[in-house]
């Protein structure tokens, strides 16, 4: 009996040293990122321990807006970056800030429910059913130079209307876009899922339109430091991972949504963005399957900042992009 007691104790002993000895191998990685569902490749990489198996151990570092992350990466307070291409991202990068854009994270997309103009319910009972009624009006947005101040500019533009024509106003994280909206202290804003579904559901706001409907836009992306772009094999395994949970999201809850594996995405999604699983089921982002970027639109925004002069010089999108991580990751991974 002592011999059995003293054996288990002796695997007990060395299963905790295993365990320990496999966490130590891994190698840390802080991720800054924001709450919101199109963080789901990261959030289902954790949980899923997809970074784990390629010896990554993810550590979010959370943020209440885009252009932080973007200083956090460039300082190496974060060794990577998840969130929306700015013009304060490209202009740091202008000004020689080392860190490049490696895969998608997020596109604006036909079809796909991401981002949307929220109108104030007393504005939206008076009429403000259309681009056009925003004439004179407050648009709230995140911060000047932000990726929805980009989106207001071009969707403007298509319908042949001038910037100027509204009153941008910088409010400095999404919880303000839409507090300030729906306790009517302005007339519209930004805001992003799973945010506006739950103000839907509520009817504190109102959809004016989703942006994915109206221009494709790789809206955010991931990007690395130059100091973890150093440590080639880590930035490899951490892309295969993502590309893993890009996979497992894209085929459980964009091509597939029923089942055991959709409601498990749904339960990730929620546990990380505090919202519940059903706002988060009714409107998934779109990423592509590979977390591939679209970089072509890269070019497009670069050329658009600096016409409206938010980026200080002109630049081309070859400067700011690094696809080798991603495609020696699929190369690795296979199709």
């Amino acid at each position: 009996m002592k011999l059995k007691v003293i054996l288990a104790g002796c695997a007990g002993f060395i299963l905790f040293v295993f365990s320990l000895t496999s966490a130590l191998a891994l190698t840390p990685v802080k991720v800054g990122v924001l709450k919101l569902s199109s963080t789901a490749p990261i959030f289902i990489g954790i949980d899923k321990g997809f970074f784990e198996a390629e010896g990554i151990k993810v550590e979010p570092v959370w943020f209440k807006a885009a252009q932080p992350i973007a200083v956090a990466t460039a300082s190496g307070d974060v060794d990577v970056g998840a969130t929306g291409l700015t013009a304060g991202l490209y202009n740091s990068i202008a000004q020689g800030m080392k860190i490049a854009i490696v895969s998608d994270k997020g596109r604006e997309w036909p079809g796909y429910k991401l981002t949307a103009i929220i109108v104030d319910t007393e504005q939206w009972k008076a009429g403000l059913r259309d681009l056009k009624d925003l004439k004179g009006k407050r648009v709230g947005v995140t911060q000047i130079g932000s990726t929805f101040h980009y989106i207001l500019g071009n969707l403007l533009e298509k319908r042949g209307i001038p910037l100027s024509d509204v009153k941008v106003v910088p409010l400095g994280s999404v919880a303000s876009m839409r507090d300030t909206v729906i306790s009517h202290q302005i007339e519209s804003a930004f805001l992003v899922q799973p945010h506006v579904t739950s103000v839907e559901m509520n009817r504190s706001a109102n959809v004016l339109l989703w942006v994915g409907d109206h221009l494709p836009y790789q809206i955010a992306a991931n990007f690395y430091s130059e100091k973890f772009m150093k440590n080639r094999s880590a930035a490899v395994s951490l892309m295969k991972g993502y590309i893993r949970s890009c996979r497992y999201y894209h085929d459980h809850a964009l091509a597939k949504k029923e089942g055991p594996q959709f409601q498990e995405v749904l339960q990730i999604i929620s546990k990380y963005t505090e919202e519940k699983p059903e706002a988060v089921a009714l409107a998934l982002p779109y990423i592509d399957r590979n977390g591939e970027l679209y970089a072509e639109d890269i070019q497009k925004q670069l050329d658009w900042y600096h016409r409206n002069g938010m980026v200080s010089k002109k630049m081309s999108g070859s400067e700011m992009i690094d696809l080798s991580f991603w495609k020696e990751a699929m190369g690795q991974l296979g199709k």
